[in-house]
């Protein structure tokens, strides 16, 4: 089921379910945004990428799932 991550609030909520840090103090949403969905990354990659891109994969532009295509080492080549 896709999952939207639209703000921090979703965030913190997220975190929580994958034993994650707190924000640290005047961390920006971006940058918590990045170290959460790296953090998620190995357990649930689309998981990451829906909370990089803030929004579920049913939502993702052609260049979000191609980004999510080549970071999982798929090729034209």
């Amino acid at each position: 089921m896709p999952m939207d991550f639209p703000d921090f609030d979703s965030l913190k909520r997220c975190a929580k379910v994958h034993k994650f840090r707190e924000p640290y103090l005047n961390e920006s949403e971006e940058i918590y945004r990045t170290a959460l969905a790296d953090h998620v990354k190995n357990i649930d990659f689309i998981e990451s990428c829906e909370i990089r891109n803030k929004v579920g994969w049913d939502q993702f532009t052609d260049a979000q799932n191609l980004f999510m295509l080549l970071e999982r080492g798929f090729s034209n080549k």
